[in-house]
């Protein structure tokens, strides 16, 4: 009944535009193709639990091929498609990111049918660095799925509503590395072991921005249900935020945004109520997330423009993520609360024509991605003492709890791409 009502809404705002200007856009050849992509490489310096550790690739610490990706966009007769295909090289695995089609209604009403951006938080994204936000690691940042959007601009508003019906289709990777299911860009709930039958389903997302001079704000919500077809039983998920702008000047921005979600009623294929999901992305393996967090997020850039020959300008950045967690972990017989964490991006990007260099300085605490051990439970209770072991009791019988107080990880990180 709540889908039928919402798709009902989408369907009278879908009528909301000029008649005027619906004639003019029939009228108009508005056919058009366009084909770019970019290539880009990657090298690191890690230090990890106070040694130099690479990541779980063969690449080690040397210049690799990030990705490689096809872009495609076009349209006629006011019908238009817009398509991206990533391949990640280094991790043996490539998907799509997306791929939609969209009509425009009016110059101010548009729709998406296909796999297209989740509408919210900020966007496309909040992150200025290579790295994103610590929401786009549990699926709260540039999140793709599959289903519908409505794009609806009015003086200074922009509104978006959607329904998707799963999370997007997987790609293809090596089993190596992780899970079949999460070759795929944005981190969904994916099965796992114990976990198999947890999938996206029917989700709903609202959003409203308004933006006036130098100072834009916004709030978003979204509700869906996670179905688990081992049980045949639905839980739900919900998540809001709250996402604001402000330019000091045209060079310098300061961004702030929000997040709270919360999984209430999360469990596992047995129907045991747990306070974690498994999330995957890239084929890696899935890693374990709190099932209720909020996170707050704070970006700082500035511009500076110069002429150093195809050198035009050097932004400079500096991304900070804070993660509460709410939840506990029982072993045996005593509870440990969850651990919080933390993400900081420190940088510059230099722009010289197509090409975009980011040296970031990446630094966190219970960050999935900054560590020796990839993934594991750096997002739900937090990295054990044993950072090689999975929090609880290991297979020798010897206790492993989180860590109450885990040191820094830091990478540096150098990103040379050219997009076309």
């Amino acid at each position: 009944m709540k889908i039928r009502f919402f798709l009902m809404l989408l369907f009278l705002l879908s009528l909301n535009f000029e008649s005027n200007a619906q004639a003019l856009l029939n009228d108009k050849d508005t056919t058009f193709i366009k084909i770019g992509g970019a290539v880009r490489f990657n090298t690191i310096y890690t230090i990890y639990e106070g040694e130099t550790s690479p990541l779980p690739t063969e690449n080690r610490n040397g210049f690799f091929w990030d990705t490689w990706r096809f872009e495609a966009k076009g349209q006629t007769k006011n019908i238009g498609i817009d398509f991206e295909y990533r391949f990640y090289p280094g991790f043996n695995t490539h998907f799509v990111k997306k791929a939609f089609l969209f009509h425009d209604f009016s110059n101010k009403l548009q729709m998406q049918l296909g796999v297209t951006q989740v509408p919210f938080g900020a966007l496309e994204f909040s992150g200025n660095s290579w790295w994103f936000h610590l929401p786009y690691y549990f699926g709260l940042e540039d999140d793709y799925d599959t289903g519908i959007k409505f794009k609806w601009q009015n003086k200074n508003w922009t509104y978006h509503f959607a329904y998707f019906l799963m999370a997007e289709p997987r790609g293809v990777s090596e089993p190596g590395y992780g899970s079949f299911l999460s070759a795929r860009y944005s981190y969904d709930v994916i099965p796992e072991d114990g976990y198999n039958g947890n999938k996206e389903r029917n989700q709903l997302n609202a959003r409203a921005e308004y933006e006036k001079s130098k100072f834009l704000m916004g709030l978003s919500a979204q509700f869906g249900e996670i179905y688990n077809s081992t049980t045949e039983e639905t839980f739900n998920h919900w998540a809001t935020a709250f996402h604001s702008q402000y330019s000091l000047k045209e060079e310098a921005k300061i961004k702030f945004q929000f997040t709270h979600y919360d999984y209430p009623n999360s469990v596992d294929d047995a129907g045991n109520p747990v306070e974690h999901i498994n999330m995957g992305a890239y084929g890696f393996n899935t890693y374990q997330v709190a099932s209720s967090a909020s996170t707050f997020s704070l970006g700082l850039s500035y511009e500076y423009k110069v002429d150093w020959g195809p050198i035009s300008s050097l932004t400079f950045y500096d991304d900070y993520s804070y993660m509460h967690k709410y939840g506990s972990i029982e072993i045996l017989g005593r509870d440990y609360e969850f651990v919080d964490s933390h993400q900081n991006i420190l940088g510059f990007m230099v722009t010289a024509g197509n090409t975009f260099t980011f040296f970031d300085i990446a630094s966190g605490i219970n960050q999935p991605w900054l560590s020796s051990a990839f993934g594991g439970n750096a997002l739900s209770s937090g990295r054990g003492e044993n950072v090689e072991e999975a929090v609880g009791v290991t297979e020798e019988g010897m206790l492993n709890p989180p860590l109450a107080n885990p040191t820094i990880n830091t990478r540096f990180n150098i990103n040379i791409g050219y997009y076309f």
